[in-house]
């Protein structure tokens, strides 16, 4: 005769406690301590204990169907370094507006807290979030690409968004911004254009892991361009270096990192999109004339607090072993600053 399931209430009753208690403890509930979640766990590793996966289901149809029971709180840490602004960024402000959005649904609020506060080390910081028995943490992108933060993050869930955090590698939420810039591309190229450049600041590329690039240099190479034009790494507002590569390489249009590369044009006097074509494949939103791929950052948002707190319920700390990567696909923005090759 097979054995029979070995279930929460078996563990319970191992563990001289009540049913609940153990579900707490499998969803690492913050109101039970931590000892006693592990000791709960331990047993129920003994025992054999797997969860049931259509009682998981059900769980989970009925937590999205019904207020959540307040769970604690998510740390939205940012780092204020460098005069750096979150909030200046529109991209950055969506994965936040996203982020508290979807952590409301589980039972969370989201705090913030600036990892640059005068005269405190990043190990006090650490300590003000476990003493708030803290376990969450969402990581807004960094100041400066290639930053390592010494953050001890073994007593923490974490996700980041993109890729400006280069050590430690966490598991990560960011848009598809190679697939974004290589869309862009073949759009470009239905269009009729042909002689196709790319402007895009060395700062920038270097924020988003070179994305950008290579869906550029992909395009390029798969659309059968027959003079490859050089990419021109240059601040989008300095008028100078971007004239004397319109004059050399002579582009009938532009992929570019910025909407905000409209406003260099027009003091170049180049008429977009009847002189050049401009498509850009990191749009915030859609509310703009420039063409381009929309980033969906609400969403990411999102997808980041649903991954945050499904490690927070298995009790995942620290640096993952293998960090995972999340993309959220873009969609194309007609605009108004590309158009038929030819047409009037």
């Amino acid at each position: 005769m097979e054995n029979r399931r070995v279930t929460q209430l078996d563990v319970a009753r191992k563990a001289g406690v009540h049913r609940a208690t153990v579900s707490m403890a499998f969803r690492n509930h913050p109101n039970l301590p931590a000892r006693t979640r592990e000791r709960i766990r331990r047993i129920a590793e003994r025992m054999g204990y797997v969860p049931d996966p259509m009682l998981a289901a059900l769980a989970a149809y009925r937590s999205r169907i019904r207020p959540a029971g307040y769970q604690g709180v998510i740390a939205w840490v940012v780092n204020s370094a460098y005069a750096f602004d979150w909030r200046e960024r529109p991209h950055f402000v969506d994965y936040f507006e996203g982020a508290t959005t979807r952590a409301r649904r589980h039972g969370f609020k989201v705090e913030i807290v600036d990892l640059n506060l005068p005269q405190t080390r990043l190990e006090r910081v650490a300590s003000i979030l476990k003493a708030r028995n803290v376990t969450g943490v969402l990581l807004c992108p960094q100041p400066r690409p290639e930053t390592v933060l010494p953050f001890p993050w073994r007593d923490f869930s974490a996700v980041t968004f993109g890729y400006t955090l280069t050590d430690p590698q966490l598991h990560t939420v960011t848009a598809t911004h190679y697939r974004a810039t290589l869309q862009t591309m073949r759009n470009l190229q239905r269009l009729g254009y042909k002689r196709i450049g790319l402007v895009l600041h060395d700062v920038h590329d270097r924020r988003t892991d070179h994305n950008y690039l290579a869906g550029y240099l992909v395009g390029q190479h798969l659309g059968g361009a027959k003079t490859k034009i050089p990419p021109l790494e240059a601040d989008y507002g300095d008028t100078a270096a971007v004239s004397r590569w319109l004059r050399r390489h002579r582009p009938d249009a532009v992929v570019t990192g910025s909407y905000q590369f409209l406003n260099t044009l027009r003091l170049l006097d180049v008429r977009v999109p009847l002189d050049l074509g401009v498509a850009c494949p990191v749009l915030p939103s859609d509310r703009t004339d420039c063409s381009g791929m929309v980033e969906n950052n609400v969403r990411a948002g999102a997808v980041a607090v649903d991954f945050l707190v499904s490690m927070i319920q298995r009790g995942e700390r620290g640096v993952p072993e293998s960090a995972e990567r999340i993309h959220v696909e873009c969609r194309w923005h007609a605009g108004k600053s590309v158009r038929t090759v030819g047409s009037p």
